[in-house]
């Protein structure tokens, strides 16, 4: 089974195409995870309704996983690098557009895709 952490951004992106949410729902071989970081920061969406859409999103598909390092993130590199640590000890593959973040993780030994990498091979390319 694929694990797969979900950086904060790839929600805006799943909430957006209903053909990939309704694939990862239905996956059984790719387990969706995200860390405390990243539930943070989607609590912290001004929106209410948005914020209510995508803290939904997030609950059917993943599971919460962190590293130490995770839960103690308060700032923008901060919150980098726990994500970065959380995905090394308990991911497959971290999923971002963020560049910044995707430099950091892979400079850490953490394979990195972004989003529209991530739908072409793992959602709907099934490859690994």
């Amino acid at each position: 089974m694929m694990r797969c952490m979900l950086d904060t951004n790839a929600f805006d992106r799943i909430l957006a195409d209903p053909e990939v949410a309704y694939e990862l729902l239905n996956r059984r071989d790719v387990r969706l995870l995200v860390s405390p970081v990243q539930l943070r920061e989607l609590e912290a969406v001004p929106d209410e309704a948005r914020r209510g859409r995508l803290l939904e999103l997030a609950a059917s598909l993943c599971a919460t996983v962190g590293a130490d390092v995770a839960e103690n993130a308060q700032g923008r590199h901060d919150a980098d690098a726990a994500i970065a640590a959380a995905s090394a000890a308990r991911c497959d593959v971290l999923v971002s557009d963020d560049r910044g973040l995707l430099e950091h993780a892979s400079n850490h030994g953490v394979r990195v895709l972004d989003f529209d990498d991530f739908v072409r091979r793992i959602v709907f390319g099934r490859s690994r």
